[in-house]
């Protein structure tokens, strides 16, 4: 099986961050986004894996070589930003009578990969069901999980299988056919090409597509949903096993589930629950909750909770002196 993995987009939910960094490679607990998909992917890319790049797309593949190098990994550049479709198409060289799965790199997911393919079926849509789908993609299915329409951003919350941005075809060929029928005939929406329009184009053409449930998966384009990751994956296991142990030798206290990496310095600080602290960070005399604080940051006198702290920053707050009587409400 191929797997495709574009990652071309600019990340423009997640600035200031992405200015920087791609956002494939921003951090949460623990890994990057695209380190953990690749991580639950494992079972899957033993053969080869094509990563479709295009803004910061040289450090996207110097930090996959280094990091993964035991993949049959190739990059292709996507120069236009014409959607997802289209940067499907731009892999249409490696798009043959092999089975293809496409996942795009903006969540985590967990799935059962190796049993994504089902007799019978041309494709697979992964799903996840959401009690409010309004803002997402979504599909329709009979009572056999057969696919029968897609519907983007429902009105409604009557149909709640939200798409899951994980896709497998029997037939690489048979993407790529349906991916030229849309370019050809121009269905665009917003001026991008969708992968939803190119599934569409395979059910006119008669193909059977199927939805199936994921373990889990985390959107992680917005830097809400970023902190909602970090707490679900810490929450899952994904964080630092020794937090405690280390936190009475090093004169701090941990508050788990936390991920620290073994290289930042804690002092007289508060660490957790839900915190991730990166390689290299400095945290005095802090307290750091549901946050994610990257590699090479200073923090010292602050209190952090929802805060989303990018690389070699410096945060500094400033104690307070009160003099306060009684009955007093006193709000800083």
């Amino acid at each position: 099986m191929k797997v495709i993995i574009p990652l071309a987009g600019f990340g423009k939910r997640m600035r200031p961050h992405t200015w920087s960094r791609a956002k494939p490679l921003l951090h949460v607990a623990g890994n990057t986004i695209i380190g953990h998909l690749l991580d639950l992917m494992s079972e899957v890319t033993t053969e080869e894996v094509i990563f479709v790049v295009g803004y910061k797309g040289d450090e996207i593949e110097a930090w996959i070589r280094q990091n993964y190098p035991h993949l049959d990994a190739h990059f292709v550049v996507q120069e236009e930003a014409l959607g997802q479709a289209h940067a499907i198409w731009m892999c249409r060289d490696y798009l043959d009578e092999d089975e293809v799965l496409v996942a795009f790199g903006d969540g985590i997911v967990n799935a059962e990969y190796a049993k994504i393919p089902e007799p019978g079926a041309d494709g697979i849509i992964l799903v996840q069901e959401m009690e409010d789908p309004r803002t997402f993609g979504v599909v329709v299915t009979d009572e056999d999980d057969v696919v029968t329409d897609f519907i983007e951003k429902p009105d409604t919350v009557e149909h709640n299988q939200v798409i899951a941005g994980i896709y497998w075809f029997r037939n690489g060929r048979l993407l790529s056919h349906a991916i030229q029928t849309i370019i050809a005939e121009n269905r665009q929406t917003k001026g991008e090409y969708y992968l939803v329009d190119a599934y569409k184009a395979m059910l006119e053409q008669g193909a059977v597509i199927k939805a199936k449930p994921t373990i889990f998966w985390l959107d992680a384009g917005k830097p809400d949903y970023m902190l909602e990751a970090n707490k679900r994956l810490l929450g899952l296991g994904y964080g630092s096993e020794n937090a405690i142990d280390r936190s009475y030798a090093e004169d701090f206290t941990a508050l788990p589930p936390v991920f620290i990496h073994e290289t930042a310095v804690i002092a007289n600080s508060v660490i957790g629950p839900y915190a991730s602290i990166g390689a290299g960070a400095n945290i005095q005399d802090s307290i750091v909750r549901n946050s994610i604080v990257d590699g090479g940051t200073a923090v010292s006198n602050a209190i952090l909770d929802g805060a989303l702290i990018g690389e070699n920053a410096k945060i500094a707050g400033k104690g307070q002196a009160l003099f306060v009587g009684d009955n007093s409400i006193v709000n800083l």
